[in-house]
């Protein structure tokens, strides 16, 4: 019964951070790999679990979600993460972890700075107008390996993907926000169950953390959306440094 309790805990605040910024695997992978599970196990488990947070932080930016300019974005956004993290559910179960993960620290810190300096870029670039079908070529290039990534590990695909999307032309962050979490949730869910199928899933555990994961992204899909920029864009690049230093110290251990 505490098993289950830790487990729900850590799906919370999963919940919260994926919803928020991203990364909730920081929370739910260590978790589950204290309470006994092998890496591979613990990877999946989590993934499963916190498949219902992106679901339910994206009904709290139901009201953006709606507007008709979103569409578009929405769409190339899903369907590009959708592909990528396909294609990543064998990399996961066939490479070695090391075969991937000796970039994905400085992708990921690179990605929180450029999130935290997009705003000056923006500016400095502004009289540069690219056509409509090349931002949309960058969105889906760069949110399709955000979703290879996602199967893959996972951790700060949120940050990852945020900073894709501003500089791909969506520069409203909250709204960016929104279409990051239903691009992950659908591209989490339909991971989630092929993992349930071939993956050694703890199932347990794994619905534990899928109840704490919806609970908790229901709150941090309100906490994000009453945070200022400025203070959002600091928050991603904390999240950043600190998926970078997990990822480092895991590769260590």
């Amino acid at each position: 019964m505490g098993e289950l309790l830790l487990a729900l805990l850590a799906g919370v605040g999963a919940g919260v951070m994926n919803a928020a910024v991203g990364a909730g695997t920081l929370i739910t992978f260590p978790a589950l790999i204290a309470l006994g599970l092998p890496p591979l196990a613990a990877n999946v488990t989590s993934a499963v679990g916190v498949s219902p947070g992106n679901v339910t932080g994206a009904f709290t930016y139901r009201s953006a979600l709606r507007q008709s300019h979103m569409r578009r974005p929405i769409l190339i956004a899903t369907v590009a993460m959708v592909t990528g993290a396909m294609l990543g559910v064998p990399l996961l179960l066939v490479l070695p972890p090391e075969a991937f993960t000796a970039v994905i620290p400085w992708l990921i810190i690179a990605a929180g700075l450029l999130t935290l300096a997009q705003p000056w870029i923006t500016r400095h670039i502004s009289r540069r107008v690219e056509p409509v079908h090349q931002r949309a070529s960058i969105l889906f290039v760069g949110v399709m390996l955000a979703g290879i990534y996602l199967s893959y590990f996972g951790a700060a695909t949120g940050v990852i993907t945020l900073s894709v999307m501003l500089y791909a032309g969506l520069s409203n962050l909250q709204e960016a926000n929104a279409i990051k979490n239903v691009a992950t949730g659908v591209a989490n869910v339909l991971a989630a169950l092929i993992f349930l199928v071939v993956a050694p899933v703890d199932v347990p555990l794994a619905i534990a953390v899928a109840i704490g994961a919806a609970l908790g992204g229901l709150a941090g899909g309100r906490i994000a959306q009453r945070l200022s920029p400025a203070l959002f864009r600091w928050l991603i690049l904390l999240v950043a440094l600190g998926a970078a230093a997990f990822v480092i110290a895991s590769q260590r251990s």
